[in-house]
């Protein structure tokens, strides 16, 4: 029984783990994860403001469906 690709699948799986480790910390560094909030607020302007929902798509229709006619 051959250990081969085995090996080499571990090899791999510790390369790039060392790899990505390396990336986030060089990232840490150079200061990428010090102001993420921010970021998040880019999307939001004067006419679309934080909190004031602006599409109806998921919220309650202004008259239930089947609602009975005050007419009738």
């Amino acid at each position: 029984m051959s250990y081969t690709p085995l090996l080499t699948i571990l090899l791999v799986l510790v390369v790039g783990a060392a790899i990505t480790l390396t990336v986030l910390f060089y990232a840490q560094q150079k200061g990428h994860f010090d102001n993420l909030k921010s970021e998040a607020y880019v999307i939001f302007d004067d006419d679309e403001p934080v909190g004031e929902p602006q599409d109806q798509v998921f919220d309650a229709p202004d008259e239930p469906t089947g609602a009975p006619d005050p007419e009738a």
